[in-house]
């Protein structure tokens, strides 16, 4: 081989190792770029759900928004309840209802939404477009219903109910991340609304909501420095006119105005989870009491958020052992909305309670949807009408119809009827006439102090009542 020869070959070598070196380059750039895209696409989706995350929702927005020329209208959804799900059923079983609800929220979302889960229990959907407004309406009328079908997760059957938000943003000039916000705030005025599952934003419910923060950390603090009070309203036997049991209700005696209404500060405690440590409080209060009245029973009110965490029916075991009282002297009452999700669990916590010997009561019966069926599924020992059929008795006949049947119905079941609310003593006769068990009112007793309870005496209060009755 001349010298000629060896250098060309030389050349031709390394021409071929830069070209191989070149393309491995080439390969490395297009490898690495395409790892670049699926981080960045991993980072912008849920894992759970494999929707966009709030990062991918809010990346999505800013061109979605920007070729809306009418606007975007923003959908913010919370499930009621997961917490209590999570906590009783296990994180696992969370989990598998997150992502059955995906796929619920998916199939109500329509052609030209976009869906996100932003954490927690927490969905968006956004809608662009002439008919942005009208698709988020159909959209939560769809969740709702998608999501009161029930669910089986772990061998458990549950149904949700949601809440939602709505924010509209008529202009480009409003930032997807505060159009989220306002969607976010109107959310939780709805969630504390409890008469509609979705509200739509409006500026006053920024001030709104710091109230309700503030509301919440004074209540935090009353309690903590023991300025809360019980106070109790008794039940009356309409057959003799005797005390026979009474309802523990919380008072806030330091709080002026409308915040130191139960009305108001309790469902901001159930919203805040705060109500665990004001339902442990107020049953430890009410078991005090009968210790110390020895034979008047005292019902206390437990919320739905309370009633489901993990090892409720124990922490009401453990509070009868610590004071030492006889648990047929304690009454629980619970609404419809104890039950309305992972019923399952339910029974079991009342069949736990029961079994101590604790009765439990089914409240304000007859204002929600499934109240007869959750007779027909539940074991309770008495139900209390609520008052908004009381105040209907003397407008008629149907009135007083309704109230037979009712009646009727509870003791067909073997359970003692209360009526709520009983303000006259026209009402009061009515319904003794009407062989109700139990009267409970401003007409028979007002809430006041234990002493007061203790020193009640019903045989004067109630002559002209037993009168007409008879």
């Amino acid at each position: 081989m001349t010298l000629l020869t060896g250098i060309v070959l030389g050349n031709i070598a390394m021409a071929l190792l830069a070209a191989v070196l070149m393309w491995r380059s080439l390969l490395s750039a297009r490898d690495l770029k395409a790892a670049l895209v699926q981080t960045q696409q991993m980072s912008a989706t849920d894992p759970l759900t494999g929707l966009p995350n709030r990062s991918g929702l809010l990346s999505r927005a800013v061109e979605l928004m920007a070729a809306a020329d009418t606007g975007a209208t923003m959908v913010v959804l919370d499930l009621d309840g997961f917490k209590m799900i999570n906590d009783t059923l296990g994180h696992q079983a969370g989990d598998e209802l997150l992502g059955a609800v995906g796929e619920r929220l998916r199939a109500c979302l329509g052609e030209d939404g976009l869906l996100a889960r932003l954490g927690g229990d927490e969905f968006a959907a956004l809608f662009s477009g002439p008919e942005a407004d009208a698709d988020a309406v159909r959209f939560i009328g769809c969740a709702e219903a998608g999501l009161a079908r029930p669910l089986v997760v772990s061998d458990d059957v549950v149904t949700m109910t949601l809440s939602a938000g709505v924010a509209v943003a008529n202009t480009s000039d409003i930032a997807p991340a505060e159009l989220l916000r306002r969607a976010d705030i109107a959310m939780y005025v709805a969630k504390s609304a409890r008469h509609t599952c979705w509200a739509a934003y409006d500026t006053e419910m920024d001030e709104s909501l710091q109230l309700r923060r503030t509301i919440s950390a004074e209540l935090e603090a009353a309690l903590t420095r023991n300025e809360l009070q019980l106070v109790y309203q008794p039940l009356v036997c309409t057959r003799t006119g005797q005390v026979m049991s009474a309802e523990a209700l919380m008072r806030w005696p330091g709080k002026e105005g409308r915040a130191g209404s139960p009305g108001v500060f309790i469902p901001i405690a159930e919203e805040t989870g705060l109500i665990l440590k004001l339902g442990e409080w107020v049953l430890d209060q009410a078991c005090i009491e009968i210790k110390r009245q020895k034979t008047i029973p005292i019902a206390v009110n437990v919320s739905p958020v309370q009633f489901r965490v993990d090892g409720f029916a124990e922490s009401v075991e453990a509070a009868i052992q610590r004071h030492g009282i006889n648990p047929e002297l304690l009454r629980i009452e619970i609404t419809e909305g104890v039950l309305i999700s992972h019923t399952d669990e339910a029974q079991r916590t009342m069949r736990r309670l029961r079994d101590l010997g604790v009765q439990v009561l089914l409240d304000d019966f007859g204002t929600g949807y499934s109240s007869l069926s959750y007779l027909q599924k539940f074991e309770f020992d008495g139900l209390k009408i609520d008052r908004a059929f009381i105040q209907q008795l003397e407008d008629g006949a149907t009135g007083r119809r309704l109230l037979q049947s009712i009646i009727s119905l509870g003791h067909s079941l073997n359970l003692k009827v209360v009526a709520e609310g009983v303000e006259t003593e026209d009402q009061a006769a009515l319904l003794q006439l009407l062989r109700c068990d139990f009267l409970q009112g401003y007409a028979l007793g007002r809430p006041d102090t234990a002493e007061k309870l203790h020193a009640l005496s019903f045989a004067e209060m109630l002559p002209l009542t037993r009168s007409r009755a008879h």
